[in-house]
């Protein structure tokens, strides 16, 4: 058995009350567990957290995770606000074998607590982003320091796309899930295609020549599929109140859902699970970079048996498509696959399933993943 410390945000500003996002968090701690590791999960906070941010990290970790096992510290201090106190959690870390940072941190130096953890770990979330920003400063205040790197981007490094790497050199590993908390096979409640997202969030970017934007102005580029496909397409969306896009959207036909419907892991589980399939699109920094880059979100939906088309990133190039799963590049495309996982809905959904055990079985993939890093597997020792 190793000791493993996981840092990602499950509360912060940035992410509070976004159930999607903690579902991804919970199922990576969960199956690093089956795996037979002592996992210790810390989130470090630049300010202290409010009452709502407190409150909601003690319940998802009371429900989903283990309290004794997650702390929320204070960043600059190192203290906790909440959880393990920072006695224990510097305890753990001593003996810790590795230390595995789900995302992009923003910084070069190590967590307090967690200077003499090695190896390092990086799971990369955002490539594009991370990689471009990363240019027009020093890599290391963007990933940080590590010793191992993956990224969610299966392109990154390859020919399949020009992203820069910063001469790190990445390793492609797709989003885990937790299988057994995913049930094909439920009722259909919403019989329509349906994703989660926010409207405007990351801002633009430059590359080679062209400029990458949100989600907006990618699904600008499908605006006219509700009225094309005749399907009813529904997005659970962050976008502000008065945001013109409101009216824009519902004349295409596209149908709005409060994103507070999904505001828990247990909501969003509903929701997928309760979808027909998915539609969507992905942000610019995606698309435009051919990163290969797939979504926690898609791969929920595939393991809860509801077939998934979004729009191409380049994961087609090493993912098969067309049967559970379907990447479009415009609106006739995304409007045939419609059609298509309409006109033999079981056969599709069965696929999604499967392609969620061959591809994001958590287990699986993070098992390789400690591996390639060096770390122990239980009862190697």
């Amino acid at each position: 058995m190793a000791r493993l410390v996981v840092v990602e945000d499950l509360v912060g500003p940035s992410v509070l009350g976004r159930g999607g996002h903690a579902m991804h968090v919970l199922q990576a701690l969960e199956g690093l567990r089956r795996l037979g590791h002592d996992v210790l999960f810390l989130e470090f906070l630049d300010e202290p957290p409010d009452s709502a941010a407190l409150g909601s990290f003690r319940t998802l970790t009371s429900e989903w995770w283990d309290p004794r096992r997650a702390a929320l510290i204070d960043a600059a201090s190192g203290q906790s606000h909440a959880g393990a106190e920072a006695g224990a959690v510097g305890s753990f870390a001593a003996s810790a074998h590795a230390v595995i940072s789900l995302a992009a941190n923003y910084r070069r130096e190590p967590w307090p607590l967690l200077e003499d953890v090695r190896p390092r770990i990086l799971v990369e979330q955002d490539p594009g982003y991370t990689h471009l920003w990363a240019l027009e400063d020093d890599p290391r205040d963007v990933f940080g320091v590590h010793d191992v790197y993956f990224t969610v981007g299966a392109n990154v490094g390859t020919p399949r796309s020009s992203l820069p790497t910063s001469g790190i050199a990445w390793q492609p590993l797709w989003p885990p899930v937790v299988l057994d908390w995913w049930t094909p096979g439920q009722p259909v409640q919403r019989d329509r295609f349906t994703t989660v997202g926010a409207w405007r969030d990351y801002g633009y970017l430059e590359f080679e020549g062209q400029v990458l934007g949100p989600k907006v102005d990618e699904f600008e580029r499908f605006i006219d599929l509700p009225g094309r496909s005749g399907e009813q397409l529904e997005l659970a969306l962050a976008i502000d109140e008065d945001d013109p896009d409101r009216e824009r959207l519902a004349e295409h036909g596209w149908l709005l859902e409060d994103p507070a419907i999904v505001d828990t892991p247990a909501r969003y589980r509903s929701y997928i699970e309760g979808s027909l399939g998915e539609f969507s699109c992905a942000k610019g920094g995606y698309v435009g970079t051919r990163s290969g880059w797939f979504s926690d979100r898609s791969a929920c939906y595939l393991a809860a048996g509801r077939p998934v088309i979004v729009q191409t990133t380049g994961f087609e190039d090493v993912m098969p498509t067309g049967k559970g799963v379907f990447a479009a590049h415009d609106v006739e495309e995304a409007a045939a696959a419609l059609a298509e996982v309409r006109s033999d809905y079981p056969r599709h959904s069965r696929a999604a399933r499967a392609l969620a055990r061959e591809f994001f079985d958590g287990e699986q993939l993070l098992a390789a993943m400690l591996a390639e890093a060096g770390v122990p597997a239980p009862g190697s020792e």
